[in-house]
């Protein structure tokens, strides 16, 4: 497989450093070479973060790159700062929740879920929208098998697990929901 890369961006506080950091860890657990770079700048809570991911048979040639083959943003703010990584082929998923703006992404054919809506009403817990999300992202990763991300999951929320066990389930359905609707 060639490497896959993968960009996020988001809103400081919604998991886009997880979704990225659980994502290469699946893959090199899945016998894949993986590299997650993740974006922190002087911004805090609420701010804008971004995490790069990249996944294949080889190991990366460097870290960043220019052109992503999935992108996806999880707020309004995010499709701007992380536009200049789009291309001709680009999977876009973006939270419809809070991204409402899509004129610049048309050509993309983006993947719209409304990922807070979906964990509001249906899980009754605002935060696993971003599971929801990364259930749709697995999808159109090649070469990862969805199934063995409960490892993953579990070993990068050990202890949130340990605190309140009912959240392992919860993320897993999350994820198996996102799975489904991308």
């Amino acid at each position: 497989m060639d490497t896959f890369k993968i960009v996020i961006c988001g809103e400081g506080g919604q998991g886009v450093q997880s979704i990225a950091k659980i994502i290469a860890i699946a893959a090199f657990e899945q016998g894949k070479k993986a590299v997650y770079v993740p974006y922190f700048s002087t911004e805090k809570r609420g701010g804008v973060t971004e995490a790069y991911a990249q996944i294949g048979d080889v190991v990366p040639s460097y870290p960043k790159f220019e052109k992503a083959d999935l992108w996806v943003v999880l707020s309004q703010r995010a499709v701007d700062r992380i536009y200049g990584f789009l291309k001709d082929d680009t999977h876009v998923i973006v939270n419809s929740y809070l991204v409402k703006d899509l004129s610049k992404l048309g050509r993309w054919h983006p993947r719209e879920i409304d990922a807070g809506k979906i964990a509001k009403e249906e899980f009754k817990k605002p935060r696993v929208f971003n599971m929801i999300i990364m259930g749709a992202m697995v999808k159109l990763i090649p070469g990862l098998d969805r199934n063995k991300f409960e490892a993953a999951l579990d070993h990068v929320f050990a202890s949130k697990y340990a605190k309140d066990p009912s959240l392992k389930e919860l993320n897993r359905k999350a994820f198996e929901k996102g799975y489904a609707l991308a």
